[in-house]
């Protein structure tokens, strides 16, 4: 839905943490004249800056790290890191600095430390390797305290959570011969918030649908029109008359109803028919299903239609699909998230119908987990990620 968004709105992101850029001091590091020139430009900086060996001994660092521990200068070539590093924080922290030596990327991390006093702050905790002139690798790193940012947000955790429990954590039905599994994860983790949903919900007539999609936008704005959007698709399915092509065209007349500020959104929903062993779905601008069959083939399911939330009268553009479906295959629907995490639609999709396809192959406890970790392989995803799988037996 990347194209989209910048065709129909522009959004500037901003960075999670606001600490200094390691890059800054250590280029300043490493292009310095003399030693002395860049302890002068190093505690003129509002953070720590330091710098250790491949073994985590320090060789240097500014002298508010002295005043923040209160430690003495002398101790710092023997000094654990580790010790002074709260230990619902030491894990974590290993962890991505392993990932970091592993791939080659700057450290992005946050723990909390203590301080003098006992007490312990947050910080972030940005680093990044280098060779020094006798090839050995070496830490150069920054520590920027953000202890009232992180207080902020876990003021806010217990709403947050509330939140997004009532959006998204509804119990997933159990049908004799389909099992519902999905995976969400927002792009801004802190958060926790975002634009992308799920559902799975009884209809009237006794037979089960889904719907899954994403609004334009991230954060708290984005959450209330995904919920918006949502809770229009299953009362239109509920209230009337439950076939794809009408709910989302109804829905689309909720959302414009007596509301001019209105999200895009792209849409798939659908039912399904366990006496005829059918699936009916539609799209509103979303990206096509998979379905992975029990031969390890994986197909991109057919798929037309038009966003909702761009005209207020909908386009003739949404055309109904239905399709078969055999024991031991796995339909799977997602955001974009998961596919344009590395700006390569291709390589995206490659990513996710290979997935699909050893899913069906391996049978994981939880597929939709199982595909979203294959397809993204331990990146960062950028955007909100949800999938829904719908396994057939």
């Amino acid at each position: 839905m990347q194209h989209l968004r910048d065709h129909f709105q522009s959004r500037e992101r901003q960075d999670p943490v606001p600490s200094v850029d390691v890059s800054v001091a250590r280029g300043a590091y490493e292009n310095s004249d003399g030693i002395d020139r860049f302890r002068m430009f190093a505690e003129a900086l509002p953070c720590i800056v330091w710098i250790a060996d491949s073994n985590g001994s320090v060789k240097w660092c500014s002298r508010k790290f002295y005043s923040y521990t209160g430690l003495s200068a002398d101790t710092q070539t023997t000094m654990d890191w580790s010790q002074y590093v709260h230990t619902d924080d030491q894990l974590s922290l290993a962890q991505d600095v392993a990932r970091c030596l592993a791939s080659g990327i700057e450290l992005d991390s946050i723990a909390r430390i203590r301080n003098a006093s006992g007490i312990y702050r947050w910080f972030s905790v940005r680093a990044s390797c280098f060779h020094d002139d006798t090839s050995m690798w070496h830490w150069f790193g920054t520590l920027t305290d953000i202890q009232e940012r992180q207080v902020l947000l876990d003021a806010n955790t217990h709403i947050v959570n509330a939140l997004m429990k009532g959006y998204l954590s509804k119990p997933l039905p159990h049908l004799r011969d389909v099992t519902f599994d999905a995976h969400y994860r927002a792009a801004n983790v802190m958060e926790r918030l975002g634009g992308d949903w799920y559902e799975v919900f009884g209809l009237p007539d006794g037979r089960t649908a889904f719907s899954l999609g994403d609004v334009c936008g991230h954060g708290v704005e984005a959450a209330v029109k995904m919920r918006e959007t949502k809770q229009a698709i299953s009362a239109a399915a509920c209230l009337g008359d439950p076939a794809p092509l009408a709910v989302l065209t109804k829905a689309n007349d909720m959302l414009f109803l007596n509301n001019h500020r209105v999200s895009l959104a792209t849409a798939i929903y659908g039912i399904v028919n366990s006496e005829l062993k059918t699936i009916t779905y539609a799209s509103a601008g979303h990206h096509p299903p998979i379905l992975a069959r029990a031969n390890g083939e994986t197909v991109i399911l057919p798929n037309h239609g038009f966003p909702l939330g761009v005209e207020e009268h909908m386009p003739p553009r949404i055309k109904t699909h239905d399709i078969d479906y055999e024991s031991g295959s796995t339909m799977v629907l997602y955001t974009d998230g998961l596919i344009e995490f590395s700006h390569d639609l291709v390589d995206g999709e490659n990513r996710l119908l290979a997935a699909a396809s050893e899913s069906v192959r391996v049978e994981p406890e939880h597929p939709a987990t199982f595909i979203a970790e294959r397809v993204l392989d331990g990146a960062q995803a950028k955007d909100d990620v949800a999938v829904l799988t719908l396994s057939f037996h």
